[in-house]
């Protein structure tokens, strides 16, 4: 969290699982969250670091502005100082929208269909 003098500060630290997530971040305040996520890449079990950034519509107007300024600062930070390799990156107005199903669908491997180039028809008789 960032605190009264805007130096980021650690709220807690909790032992939790993708389905309890939403309950460990606040609600009433902006947050970062690092989130360890555990899951099957290719048939094996990898374990991977999800940046969380909740901003609730309710909070404070100078809380989301530095928030919001200081993501990049913090997600460098923790990758410089903390040895952290962000595998992916969530934003969420609110902690409830952050669900195991959620953190699921961000890690399937999406299947690209590649079409065709589809000739435009020719242009009619008038």
């Amino acid at each position: 969290r960032i605190g009264e003098k805007e130096s980021i500060e650690l709220a807690g630290v909790s032992d939790t699982d993708a389905a309890g997530l939403a309950t460990a971040i606040s609600g009433t305040e902006p947050r970062y969250t690092f989130f360890r996520y555990t899951h099957d890449a290719n048939g094996q079990e990898t374990s991977s670091i999800v940046f969380i950034y909740t901003c609730p519509s309710g909070s404070k107007i100078k809380e989301r502005m530095v928030y919001a300024s200081m993501r990049m600062a913090v997600l460098e930070m923790a990758s410089r100082e903390g040895g952290f390799e962000v595998v992916k990156r969530i934003e969420a107005s609110n902690p409830a929208e952050i669900t195991a199903e959620v953190l699921a669908e961000e890690f399937q491997v999406k299947q690209e269909v590649k079409q065709g180039f589809a000739r435009p028809k020719r242009p009619g008789k008038r």
